[in-house]
């Protein structure tokens, strides 16, 4: 079975840790009156998943983006309990493609002490792989099926966290929740 040292792991934040497509659909609905499942959302690519107005998806877009605390994005279940048990043994380090890391960041800081989490935006999918690889990591935890294979390519073993979007045939460890990759982890490893 699979054992992951603490150290070695790193994690994608939306889609993972954020359920920022949650809080798409919430603000859909109360704010525009449509109506989408998060079961339909079945491309990662929003524009290509949702039937709405294209400045209505952008504006949502910008809003998941640049003010996640304050349209209200939940963290996905267990995904706090088991990165603050991991944030005890080592500093955690997300890597997205993000613009920028500023509004996750201060979303980051409402669960975790700053000093135990590093992020960094890529603003590209493309750029994680080699990031990774820089900061020594061999598992990365991603919802975006399309990176996991840049992922394989550099050695970086991927964990699928399963979404509607991602369940199309692939050869990579999926998870359905945390509590699945909370034991993949070693716990008793020490770290440095």
């Amino acid at each position: 079975m699979l054992k992951i040292k603490p150290e070695e792991i790193a994690f994608d934040i939306d889609g993972v840790v954020a359920d920022t497509i949650g809080a798409f659909l919430r603000e859909a609905r109360e704010k525009y009156g449509i109506f989408i499942k998060y079961e339909d959302i079945k491309e990662y690519e929003l524009s290509k998943a949702v039937n709405m107005k294209e400045e209505i998806l952008i504006e949502l877009a910008k809003r998941i983006l640049y003010e996640p605390l304050e349209m209200g994005i939940r963290p996905i279940k267990g995904a706090i309990e088991v990165l603050k048990r991991l944030s005890d043994k080592v500093e955690l380090l997300f890597v997205t493609a993000r613009p920028d890391k500023e509004g996750i960041e201060r979303w980051l800081k409402r669960y975790f002490d700053k000093t135990r989490f590093h992020v960094i935006a890529t603003g590209r999918h493309e750029e994680k792989a080699n990031l990774l690889k820089e900061y020594g990591k061999r598992y990365f935890v991603e919802d975006r099926l399309e990176t996991c294979y840049i992922l394989k390519d550099f050695q970086i073993t991927p964990i699928v966290f399963e979404q509607p979007w991602n369940r199309k045939p692939h050869p990579f460890i999926k998870i359905k929740e945390w509590k699945e990759l909370e034991k993949l982890i070693e716990w008793n490893h020490l770290t440095r």
